[in-house]
């Protein structure tokens, strides 16, 4: 029997594997107030991004330091994947800021939305 539908590990979505943090929406981007959202971040030229880490404890350790209450990371994947750029679209974001380290403000790799 041949497979005709790809593994969900075979997806080579930049985003695919990484983790975002998960934030109240609070009525801005999607219709659902009470939705949560991926967390974006506004850069020193104005344009905004989505916030993503390598793995959860890159994302716990921002959350420590930002002491944001209420987020929570979630492993992007093939299912939630086209969810998530949805709404980082719509909030206007260009790209992807990975591992961003809020005490020193420097990231370890910055890549446009796939």
């Amino acid at each position: 029997m041949q497979r005709t539908t790809k593994p969900a590990g075979d997806d080579k979505s930049v985003i695919v594997g990484l983790w975002v943090l998960l934030v109240a929406n609070e009525g801005q981007l999607t219709s659902t107030a009470s939705a949560r959202v991926p967390m974006m971040a506004r850069t020193g030229d104005d344009q905004t991004y989505l916030l993503a880490f390598k793995n959860m404890p890159s994302a716990r350790k921002f959350l420590k330091q930002t002491e944001l209450d209420g987020a929570e990371p979630r492993m992007v994947v093939k299912g939630n994947k086209t969810t998530i750029l949805q709404i980082a679209r719509g909030a206007g974001a260009v790209g992807i800021l990975i591992d961003y380290d809020p005490i020193t403000q420097r990231y370890g790799a910055a890549t446009e939305l796939s």
